[in-house]
């Protein structure tokens, strides 16, 4: 049973890091883009950057790509798992023919 426990742990940790990773990314570039374009003059003006609305589009656009990332990433794992598993009963383990 730890070994189990340690590959779930393992696949909790990546799939957080994963959904972490992207999700800032995804932020970063969004936010970024959003300032320059800077549509309506609601993100920056004459008295500079409107940090609030800057920092609400990041918050709207962190969380759910986080989620859905981190969805994706154990959703993904778990389907390499299973052909990993499939691949080894099927083609390297026991059942497999040998060429003589």
């Amino acid at each position: 049973m730890p070994r189990l426990r340690w590959i779930r742990s393992k696949t909790l940790v990546a799939g957080l890091s994963f959904g972490a990773a992207a999700a800032l990314s995804v932020t970063l570039v969004i936010c970024v883009w959003e300032w320059m374009e800077n549509p309506g003059g609601i993100f920056r003006g004459d008295d500079g950057t409107n940090w609030g609305f800057v920092f609400d589009t990041a918050i709207s656009w962190l969380i759910p790509t986080f989620f859905y990332a981190v969805l994706f990433a154990w959703f993904v794992q778990l389907f390499l798992k299973g052909t990993r598993a499939v691949y080894r009963k099927y083609f390297k383990g026991d059942g497999a023919q040998e060429d003589t």
